[in-house]
Parts: C-alpha cells; sequence; structure tokens
C-alpha cells in the first residue's frame, strides 16, 4: 500500500464540510469589505523569491528545474504572485482590494498547525498608503474570525518596521536585517541564548537591556503614547499616534483586543510599516494571521511604485482554534433530501422529482439500493442528510410522498407538487 507523502493530507468530507464552509465566510466577509477575488497559479519562477523573501523562506521552498533548466517552485506565499499580477496591468485603477485562497507549500517539519501543504486566506489593499488602509485590512481579519465564532478568544499585536529600526539604531545595532531575524526568534529561543546573541549585535549593555525589556512586555495600543519606553519614545511619537489611530478605527468594528509587541517584527524582509500578527489568547497555538504593509516589493519586483498592505490567514491553525472551540461541525445542514426509493418504479420518479428539488436549492441524491425503509433512513442519518423523502408502493398508488424530517423525526405527507412545501414546514417546526 503507497502511503501519502508526509507532511500533506488527506480530507474526507467530514473535514471537507467545514472546512468549505469556513472558506465561504472568508469569501462572503472579503466581499462585504468589497474585496475582490482573484486567482493566483501554482508554480512561479524562483527568482521571484530570491528578490526579497529572505534565504530562510528559500531553503523552505519545493523548487525544481523544469525540462528547459528553468527554476521553478511550488508558491511558498501568495504576495509576491499578487504584485507580479498587478504591476503587469497598467490599466487597473488604483486603489486595488483583492483577495484570494491559494494553495501554498513549504518545506519544513509537520508539526501541529502547520503542514507542507496549506490553503491561506490572502488579502491586500494597493495604492493607499494611508491608516485607514491598515484598518481596514486588520479589520477584515478580524471580522473573518469573529464571523466562525471565535470573538473573544484572539488578541491582535502589533508593532511597526519603521519604529523598530530607529528602536534597534538607538540600542546600537547597526545590522538591522539580522536584529529583525533575531527578534523574530524571540519566543521561539530561550533568554539566554536570546541575550547571548544580542550582545553579538551591540556593545551598548544599557540599552539592550531596555530593549529585552521591552520586548518582553504588551502595551495596549489605546495606551501606548502613555506608557510607550520613554528611552525610545522620543523622535517617534509620529508613528506612536499612527498606531493608536489605526487601533481606534479597527476598533470600531470588531472587540478584539490590540496591543503593542516589540517581538513582532514578521521573518519576511520586505516589510516597511505597521506589521501583525492574531494570535490564540490562551497561547496553545501558532499565529492564527499575519501581515504588514509592503510598500517597496512593487518596486522590487518591476520597478512601480505602489503601497501595499495585506495579510495572510492559513487553515490549519484556524481549523484547531475552531476544533478547540467547537465550531468545526461537520454536520449538514437541513437544505441537503436522500429520496429514499422502494422499487424501480418508485426510483424512476425519484428521478423526476429531483430536479425541481434542486432547483429549490436543495442538495439532492436518490438511494439507488432498494434496501428496507429501515435501513435506509439509517445510511440517511449515518451521512447527515437533513430530510428523507420516502417513496414505496403504496404512495406511489396513490401519488403521495412522505416528508421525514431527520434531525426532529417529524413527518408529512402530500402529493409531489407539495414536497417543497411540506419541507419549509418542517424547517420551521
Amino acid at each position: 500500500m503507497i502511503e501519502k507523502v508526509r507532511g500533506f493530507r488527506d480530507s474526507f468530507p467530514e473535514d471537507m464540510v467545514p472546512r468549505q464552509r469556513m472558506f465561504d465566510i472568508m469569501r462572503q466577509t472579503a466581499n462585504k469589505f468589497c474585496f475582490s477575488p482573484i486567482d493566483i497559479p501554482s508554480l512561479e519562477y524562483l527568482e521571484l523569491y530570491k528578490i526579497k523573501s529572505g534565504d530562510e523562506l528559500l531553503t523552505q521552498t519545493f523548487s525544481f528545474k523544469d525540462k528547459g533548466g528553468r527554476e521553478l517552485t511550488l508558491i511558498p506565499e501568495a504576495t509576491p504572485s499578487v504584485v507580479r499580477m498587478l504591476t503587469a496591468r497598467k490599466d487597473i485603477r488604483k486603489p486595488v482590494r483583492w483577495f484570494c485562497l491559494p494553495k501554498l507549500w513549504r518545506y519544513e517539519e509537520p508539526q501541529s498547525g502547520r503542514s507542507r501543504e496549506h490553503t491561506q486566506f490572502n488579502a491586500d489593499i494597493f495604492g493607499d498608503e494611508s491608516l485607514y488602509a491598515d484598518a481596514e485590512i486588520i479589520s477584515l481579519a478580524c471580522a473573518t474570525l469573529d464571523k466562525l465564532g471565535l470573538c473573544g478568544t484572539y488578541k491582535v499585536r502589533v508593532n511597526n518596521r519603521f519604529l523598530m529600526e530607529k528602536i534597534l539604531e538607538r540600542a546600537g545595532i547597526k545590522q538591522i536585517s539580522k536584529g529583525y531575524s533575531l527578534i523574530d526568534h524571540f519566543k521561539k529561543i530561550s533568554k539566554e541564548e536570546f541575550e547571548k546573541e544580542l550582545m553579538d549585535l551591540s556593545d551598548d549593555k544599557e540599552m539592550l537591556l531596555a530593549l529585552t525589556e521591552l520586548l518582553g512586555t504588551e502595551i495596549k495600543l489605546s495606551e501606548l503614547d502613555k506608557k510607550f519606553p520613554e528611552t525610545f519614545k522620543s523622535g517617534n511619537e509620529e508613528i506612536i499616534f499612527r498606531l493608536m489611530n489605526t487601533a481606534k478605527l479597527v476598533s470600531k468594528q470588531t472587540d478584539a483586543e490590540l496591543v503593542y509587541d516589540a517581538s513582532v517584527v514578521r521573518g519576511l524582509g520586505y516589510y516597511t510599516g505597521i506589521v501583525f500578527e492574531g494570535f490564540d489568547i490562551k497561547g496553545e497555538f501558532r499565529s492564527i494571521f499575519g501581515g504588514g504593509r509592503y510598500d517597496n516589493l512593487c518596486q522590487l519586483l518591476s520597478g512601480t511604485s505602489m503601497e501595499a498592505v495585506g495579510f495572510g490567514m492559513g487553515d490549519a491553525v484556524l481549523e484547531l482554534l475552531l476544533r478547540r472551540n467547537n465550531n468545526w461541525d461537520a454536520e449538514v445542514k437541513n437544505n441537503s433530501v436522500v429520496f429514499c426509493a422502494l422499487s424501480k418504479e418508485a426510483i424512476d420518479m425519484c428521478f423526476s422529482l429531483v430536479k425541481t428539488v434542486r432547483e429549490y436549492g436543495y442538495s439532492t441524491t436518490v438511494d439507488t439500493s432498494m434496501a428496507s425503509i429501515s435501513n435506509q433512513l439509517k445510511k440517511a442519518g449515518a451521512n447527515g442528510m437533513g430530510f428523507a423523502a420516502i417513496l414505496g408502493p403504496k404512495e406511489l398508488e396513490d401519488k403521495k410522498i412522505t416528508i421525514r424530517n431527520m434531525k426532529t423525526g417529524k413527518q408529512a405527507v402530500g402529493s409531489f407538487q407539495d414536497l417543497i412545501q411540506m419541507m419549509l414546514e418542517l424547517s420551521e417546526n
């Protein structure tokens, strides 16, 4: 027997039903925020990720050479592809609000909430440098989680790369990229290991101590101007003010908690302003979503200058969170109908009726096994069907049909023409 590839997953109906429901909510929420859907290819030239994604990401790609000797990769993230698409078109009016749900691939160690293949909800705003765009992106991410029933189970940690760069410089760190890389691992390595590596980047022990203290502190964004350390505050008031006002706008659309967390820098090299990550309040899982502003990426990829802000939300961690909160429901709602036929003539009649039922929005199938009615009903219940439409010899002779609500057990008998009305009435009871 050939097993599935390590780090990849098989998805059976009990997984796909709630997963598709989750994706539907993502699409619906994005539409309500006036984001337009796009789709991106699964393969890109590896060069697209060499430009500005960082060395760590390149080591995680499923890359190869095609028969023409070109270096290709299964896409490890969505943003470079989205930027490539946008900058290839000169006729698209700005600002642009796009979202997509691509599959992504990374060759990394599989663990809870992380596989080598996953689907990601990705949303971006292009051509708008304002804090309003920052607020809209974070609000979309939060509104999606709220709509999924996760309100109150997560918080958003926020930072700003410009602010962090000034803080690192004030701490005497000249190798900013190394500083970012180290800080990105602040919560992933021991305090002793972190402090040892930090001391290699600067000789100013007093400022490094202040930096370490800041990295271990969370500050409510609404109180940032009052509680931000004076050591790093001077000259950074404008950025602090922007972060606070962004949070104020987000708070008008969600009750999610927003905090300043200096350890959130995001690993990728192309972030330029605000960065943020959504986390489970209980701290059991990896980040739920993450993103930020990347105003230079369009310039790097195409020579076209354009402001941009966006986020990605993977399905793996989100599924764990939904399962823990009992929101991962595989039950098919009461819009599914199985026709239970007890003879060949009944089967023929059922096939005449399913078209009308489907046109009314019901998912419909016919059980053609001609097993006993008890066995057919048992099967319908096991498959999570909402209704059973029973057609036996007596019903066929009387031109009647029996409808049973599989959840309540209530039944109704009526003519073929009354089929839809009976299901509606049984749904209300």
